[in-house]
């Protein structure tokens, strides 16, 4: 077969892509004009967690978790200019509670879910435990990551009532599987964690989220959980914020990961306690109020989970929730989400997709809880997977050993790429004016970020539609001579593939089923 030269091929691409000449395109383009002069959220990270696979993952033969690790950490680029990783900026490190420890008697039967623990049956720590895990937490680091997170699913399995990892056995009313007199060794214990990490490995963990998804029973055999109550999660707080200020760490305490947004700004008649979580917390007047505490943010954390369709539910959750925010002036993570069966619209989560569907989908989403729900981070579930469902960035085929297998990328790891490699902490979003909708769920969507320490402008454009759309690129309050594309489709080569450079004011056709980032010069 004969190829044609790269630079051949680089020029057909700007007459495919980036054609504009014709009259009657520059007359049908809507213009978006991005002001740099009024700005929103501060961005402060793009992330994903380490769960589970990183604990067999991280024991992989050096080439392949390294070409992993690159795929997911790195901000290199090729002889082209291409990316070689989508950059993450935060890596979330899960502190295990036992389970792995405990084998079949966990209860929890799906080998990839149980952790294991640092602490000791004794009440000593275990320095040898989450190898896997604290390879790519390295890797990370070497890669250019600056910002780590821990968080628990579970206290351990020495300290919980029924000295199990889930919520097995124990009432359903919501109350948190630890015993009010193992509060304050829990908290000693995730403190120990930190501080014992960051002296042994060189990771300081910049935030630990004691919680994930309170509000559920975590009463099966899944994974490590536990529920909790406001009034617990209240009173966990203040030993854990006790306990890092004994410890002299500054790690600032995440709370709540809410499973469903709804939970951090709505009452639920049927779970009680576990609910309005922002008022519960951040409300002076409340009884649970932690806003004063040292190491507690201005900031709350939720799931997006059942909330991502249909698209009038996602919009209005998200404004709902803003409104909510703004009254006790919070910033708002959204610090997990993966694909789940209330996603009709794509299939639900069953079966992976490689391809742009779901991420198209994802990419819709993240856009919404940025230009709507002002969020300041964004993060994904599984960085890697071995299950045959839509959460993972990164799909892993192991062997049956599990210390060596394959893997493959997605195209929802480059779309992600297409925020998380260009928009880096402290880029801060700005105002497009447009002549049409910036937030059409059936077609284009774009958001803007100025970042004054690189001195660059990145505009994240979206085609939802089935067809190609051309737009015209403004600047107002900032020069720029061109700005450089970057485009994930569903086209083999283009994942975050670099494009030839086009200039603001002049036409450019946003292929159908895309997305592009362009960053100024």
């Amino acid at each position: 077969m004969r190829t044609i030269p790269y630079l051949t091929f680089l020029l057909l691409l700007t007459l495919i892509v980036f054609r504009g000449s014709s009259t009657g395109l520059l007359a049908q383009a809507p213009s978006y004009s991005v002001n740099v002069t009024r700005t929103f959220q501060t961005i402060e990270n793009f992330g994903a967690s380490d769960c589970w696979s990183a604990r067999f993952l991280g024991l992989w033969p050096d080439e392949k978790r390294n070409d992993i690790a690159d795929l997911l950490f790195s901000l290199e680029t090729d002889a082209i200019g291409k990316p070689k990783g989508i950059g993450l900026s935060l890596w979330r490190f899960n502190i295990g509670a036992g389970s792995a420890e405990q084998g079949n008697d966990s209860r929890i039967t799906d080998i990839y879910r149980r952790t294991e623990c640092f602490l000791k049956a004794d009440g000593g720590m275990d320095w040898s435990k989450q190898t896997g895990q604290r390879w790519f937490l390295q890797a990370a680091k070497k890669r250019g990551v600056k910002q780590f997170l821990a968080f628990s699913n579970s206290p351990p399995v020495h300290l919980t009532a029924n000295h199990l990892a889930t919520n097995i056995g124990r009432p359903r009313d919501g109350s948190m599987n630890l015993p009010e007199t193992n509060y304050d060794a829990w908290a000693e214990f995730l403190s120990d964690t930190i501080a014992g990490l960051a002296l042994r490995d060189g990771i300081y963990f910049n935030y630990l989220s004691p919680f994930n998804e309170p509000e559920w029973n975590w009463d099966g055999s899944s994974q490590e959980g536990t529920p909790a109550k406001v009034n617990e999660i209240a009173n966990m707080a203040r030993c854990l914020d006790k306990q890092l200020s004994i410890k002299g760490l500054s790690t600032r305490i995440l709370l709540t990961e809410s499973g469903d947004c709804h939970f951090l700004y709505q009452s639920n008649t049927h779970l009680s306690g576990r609910d309005n979580q922002i008022a519960s917390l951040f409300d002076p007047e409340s009884e649970y109020y932690i806003g004063n505490l040292e190491h507690v943010p201005k900031t709350i954390a939720g799931h997006g989970y059942w909330t991502t369709s249909p698209i009038e539910n996602m919009q209005n959750t998200r404004k709902e929730l803003r409104a909510a925010l703004d009254k006790y002036s919070l910033n708002f993570w959204q610090s997990e989400l993966c694909i789940m069966d209330n996603d009709s619209e794509i299939g639900g989560g069953g079966q992976k997709d490689l391809g742009m569907k779901t991420a198209l989908y994802v990419a819709r989403i993240i856009h919404n809880d940025l230009s709507l729900g002002n969020a300041t981070a964004w993060h994904w579930w599984l960085a890697m997977t071995p299950y045959n469902y839509k959460d993972g960035l990164i799909y892993a085929t192991p062997e049956k050993n599990r210390l060596d297998g394959t893997f493959t990328d997605s195209k929802l790891l480059w779309t992600f790429g297409n925020f998380s490699r260009f928009i880096r902490p402290g880029a801060t979003r700005v105002e497009i004016n447009p002549e049409a909708d910036t937030n059409n769920p059936h077609g284009l969507m774009l958001s803007a970020y100025i970042d004054e320490t690189r001195k660059t402008v990145s505009v994240v454009v979206i085609n939802y539609s089935e067809t190609e759309q051309p737009i015209i690129l403004k600047t107002n309050g900032f020069q720029a001579t061109a700005f450089t594309p970057f485009i994930t489709s569903e086209d083999p080569k283009h994942n975050l593939f670099p494009l030839p450079k086009v200039s603001p004011g002049k036409t450019i056709t946003i292929p159908a089923r895309s997305v592009i980032t362009f960053v100024s010069e």
